[in-house]
């Protein structure tokens, strides 16, 4: 039985192929971030700006306003979602094709995940409407089930693809960078784009760009993705609970689902604190200047990051090159960086762990924008939004590779491998928890989102950090070292008996 468990190996992929696959976090992450940052500002947006196009709801003893309405229907699509993650990743792990398990999810799936993607900003009618409401409902619905589909057998390769700590890095390094290049075009020519032509053409513009990133990724590891490895046997409901008892994956999960809420909360309060605390005019234009700058902080980061947990060894063709093309700053982060590594080892669990609790002490400080100085809003949250996004580098670039190590753990355990199940586990908390930022932020504006009254608006930042803060509590007992095998593990203490 071809399980990978431990002592075989996969041959490794060229540059190209891991970049093409990779690259297809350009246009999944584009689409993603910019229905994210977008999505309840489309249906409710705030009075100055025009009607919202779903209505208020009116019940005996209970009034909802149509921008708390629009939280609970993105809630709701992402709740239900999340329950057919888990299924559609055990189904993965049990396929047997002659395409091996991922790779026909991949393949029939994504033509609708760009279609429902496209259909979910145009909506029947103009204006206030429940056929809008319903429409949008059952679009994004259908959405996020091709998404899992197509989205979650994707991710499933990648443990499958990469058999050793640097190779694993690599890929994950180079998804990382993709991923950035993807929410800047979300975030900040997301912005510009829908002040041009409209949220439809926008919506449209990005579902396109994710079909064809998706096939480009899929075509690259055509002929890489494993064929061989037998399929996992175990029932559902057992599969799940032995998922779910894996001591290293609950260490961990709690982390990436309260960063993503809080992260969540943050992207779809951008527009409102561009109109309302900045008091601009076109919020697309500067939602897309903050969001800049938040990914300029998140590559200088990410840079280093990268560099501490790979290495970079300077010959001096390397540092002319890499001094004529990154400039004294990137020159400077990597030469720090370089001198770090070779004096200090740094693991995945210790960088990911500290920047999670800088993120969640960070974040609330973004909702102090002009409380100590009137003067300069936009230089203020401009520069504090910089420091934010550092942190966050690391909390985007390691859970891919986390995830992974959590699954050869569980393959040394159980003697089968079932990455789906793992990432499909994690994406269903996740979309269970990242289900709450629209419904939660909507909530919390209630309390104010205007000029003469911003205070829901200086609130929303606080939760932010305090959902990360809180994910850590579960993290001191995460062990499990950079590279996988019985004597690595053993030493971690985390004995995996068989």
């Amino acid at each position: 039985m071809t399980t990978y468990a431990e002592g075989q190996t996969a041959v490794r992929m060229p540059l190209l192929n891991k970049m093409l696959f990779s690259a297809d976090h350009i246009g999944l992450q584009a689409m993603n971030y910019f229905r994210q940052q977008w999505v309840l500002f489309f249906l409710a947006p705030p009075a100055i700006e025009g009607l919202s196009r779903v209505p208020d709801v009116s019940l005996p003893g209970l009034e909802i306003d149509a921008r708390v309405f629009a939280g609970v229907m993105i809630f709701s699509g992402r709740f239900i979602d999340a329950f057919t993650d888990p299924l559609i990743g055990w189904w993965s792990d049990r396929t047997r094709s002659r395409w091996g398990r991922r790779i026909p999810f991949i393949m029939f799936s994504t033509p609708f995940y760009a279609v429902f993607g496209a259909l979910v900003w145009m909506l029947p009618t103009e204006g206030s409407s429940w056929w809008n409401a319903l429409y949008f409902v059952l679009m994004l619905e259908l959405f996020f089930t091709a998404a899992t589909m197509s989205s979650g057998a994707l991710e499933a390769l990648v443990p499958e693809l990469t058999r050793t700590a640097r190779d694993r890095m690599s890929v994950i390094s180079l998804i990382f960078l993709f991923a950035v290049a993807g929410a800047g075009l979300g975030l900040v020519a997301g912005g510009f784009i829908k002040d041009a032509f409209g949220f439809q053409i926008t919506g449209a513009f990005f579902a396109a760009l994710a079909l064809v990133f998706r096939y480009l990724s899929l075509r690259a590891v055509w002929n890489h993705a494993p064929r061989e490895i037998t399929p996992a046997t175990v029932p559902f409901w057992r599969g799940l609970k032995d998922t779910l008892r894996n001591s290293q994956f609950i260490a961990f999960l709690p982390t990436f689902v309260m960063f993503t809420t809080g992260v969540g909360i943050l992207q779809g309060w951008v527009p409102f604190f561009a109109v309302g605390l900045l008091g601009a005019e076109k919020e697309g234009a500067i939602a897309s200047i903050i969001s800049m700058v938040v990914i300029a902080g998140v590559v200088v980061s990410g840079i280093l990051f990268w560099v501490l947990l790979n290495g970079f060894e300077f010959s001096k063709r390397r540092a002319l090159l890499l001094f004529i093309f990154g400039g004294i700053i990137i020159f400077a982060i990597i030469f720090v960086g370089s001198i770090l590594q070779k004096r200090f080892k740094f693991s995945k669990r210790q960088i990911y762990g500290g920047c999670l609790v800088g993120s969640g002490l960070l974040f609330p400080l973004i909702g102090l924008v002009g409380l100590a100085a009137t003067g300069g809003l936009m230089a203020q949250g401009l520069i504090i939004m910089f420091i934010a996004g550092m942190p966050m580098a690391a909390v985007f670039l390691l859970p891919k590779g986390l995830t992974a190590d959590i699954a050869d753990y569980d393959a040394l355990v159980r003697g089968e491998r079932r990455e789906a199940m793992f990432y499909a586990t994690q994406n269903f908390f996740e979309k269970v928890t990242y289900a709450l930022p629209p419904l939660l932020l909507s909530l919390v504006l209630q309390l104010g989102d205007s000029p003469e009254n911003p205070l829901g608006i200086r609130l929303a930042p606080l939760l932010a950090g305090g959902l990360v803060l809180a994910g850590l509590a579960l993290w001191p007992r995460y062990k499990l070292p950079d590279t996988i095998n019985r004597e690595t593990v053993t030493a971690a203490g985390l004995v995996p008996a068989r």
